[in-house]
């Protein structure tokens, strides 16, 4: 199966193992992520593809009110 890239327009070959396939994948020439969904063997969608956030390793001040 082939996608395009949304960002650069280059051409993905993605092998059978991506048939049925939610995740992401990125392009090896603009590194762009792109959140692919598969089904069947046939392409669903293609988003941009947003990694979670790492927490902060240093705590946040806490807040206090006073009356």
């Amino acid at each position: 199966m082939k996608i395009i890239c949304i960002s650069c327009g280059h051409s993905l070959s993605l092998d059978e193992a991506y048939d049925d396939f939610a995740g992401m994948v990125k392009c090896y020439v603009c590194d762009t992520l792109l959140e692919v969904k598969t089904c069947e063997g046939k392409l669903q969608c293609v988003n941009f593809g947003v990694l979670p956030q790492r927490p902060s390793s240093s705590p946040q001040p806490e807040q206090t009110t006073s009356m």
